[in-house]
């Protein structure tokens, strides 16, 4: 065997190990998220609480698709080999379209739930909701420009890269947006508050460290 082969087999199996402790960690969650909301199905107060623990997760999807971005474009990305710059890019799409499904799975179960007070123009449109109009309002922006950003992703090295990395810059405005959506309308528990602050302060020293590294030399 070759050693691009030998090379192309080892990148293959990066990407395999990676592919299932992401699988791992999934189904990790996902039966540890079964086992917690199974005792409220029959609640009145179900479709509230999937909504919140949903948004929950989003948050934190977000927090890791916003970190790795923030590394994908750091100028201290060649220092680290791996994992390789390929397996990044596809964890970033994976978490991409992770987290976009579980805004929309919090915002369909607020929406649905008659007495949480946001209903379908809440979830949709800014300052609609009646329950924490404005907290609701900076999610709904959040969740539209997560949208607007995650569908003009495809033109990542194609015609309207310039302007596809103008916008996705903003991703830095999106989740300061949706850290306030957190803190207001969902920091009302004593357990959240530790979390949002440790994200928020990890998010902004790694924004710092992005904008005011020096860049680093590439071996030629």
């Amino acid at each position: 065997m070759s050693v691009e082969n030998t090379g192309q087999a080892r990148e293959l199996l990066l990407d395999l190990v990676w592919a299932s402790v992401a699988i791992g960690l999934t189904g990790a969650a996902g039966a540890m998220a079964v086992h917690l909301v199974e005792p409220s199905i029959h609640s009145p107060d179900f479709l509230w609480i999937s909504g919140r623990a949903l948004g929950i997760a989003a948050y934190v999807a977000l927090f890791l698709l916003e970190l790795l971005g923030i590394w994908i474009r750091h100028p201290w990305r060649f220092r680290v080999v791996r994992p390789h710059p390929e397996a990044r890019l596809r964890a970033h799409g994976a978490l991409a379209v992770a987290t976009t499904l579980l805004v929309t799975g919090h915002l369909v179960s607020l929406a649905m739930d008659r007495y949480a007070g946001v209903g379908w123009w809440g979830a949709l449109i800014p300052g609609m909701s009646h329950y924490r109009r404005g907290a609701v309002a900076f999610g709904v922006v959040g969740f539209l420009a997560l949208v607007l950003i995650s569908a003009t992703a495809g033109l990542s090295g194609r015609v309207g890269t310039r302007h596809w990395l103008g916008i996705h810059r903003c991703a830095a405005l999106v989740f300061a947006v949706v850290w306030a959506h957190g803190v207001l309308a969902g920091a009302d528990s004593a357990l959240l508050r530790p979390m949002y602050v440790a994200t928020g302060v990890i998010w902004l020293v790694a924004l710092s460290s992005r904008l005011m590294a020096a860049p680093t030399p590439v071996a030629s």
